[in-house]
């Protein structure tokens, strides 16, 4: 009986401990810097839900630009995306990558293209995420 009762309680608990879910980079709250062209510096802090951990990692883009990313590979710590990043003329062909651990981001990218008509060979930007906690002010500015 003891063992029925043993084996029931393990059924129970067990979706709990095969449900539970790891990600590549910790969900929660992060503080990330930009440098754009080596010109533009930036430092926001974000919360980063479970829904959009693939979005945050995939490749970078924000909601002025259209941005698309036929090559996108994520996996093993290792980031490497390929794709086009455009609005009302401009365009720029990029590729880039880096890596990844539960608690922190690197990635850098080039590109070239242009802008209204001016053309431009050959820009640079980077990204360096830091994981700052589980939490999220109620206030934290949402990656979407």
């Amino acid at each position: 009986m003891k063992r029925i009762a043993a084996l029931c309680l393990g059924l129970v608990c067990a979706p709990t401990a095969l449900g539970a879910q790891t990600y590549p980079i910790n969900p929660g709250y992060w503080e990330v810097k930009e440098n754009w062209l080596g010109l533009i510096n930036k430092t926001e802090r974000v919360c980063v839900e479970p829904k959009n951990i693939t979005k945050f990692l995939a490749a970078p883009c924000n909601h002025i630009y259209h941005c698309d990313y036929p090559v996108q590979q994520i996996g093993g710590g290792k980031i490497h995306f390929e794709g086009t990043i455009s609005k009302h003329d401009e365009l720029y062909h990029v590729k880039g990558g880096g890596a990844y651990s539960p608690t922190s981001l690197d990635m850098s990218f080039t590109g070239h293209g242009h802008w209204h008509i001016v053309p431009v060979p050959s820009a640079s930007a980077s990204l360096h995420g830091a994981y700052l906690a589980a939490d999220c002010p109620a206030d934290a500015r949402r990656f979407k």
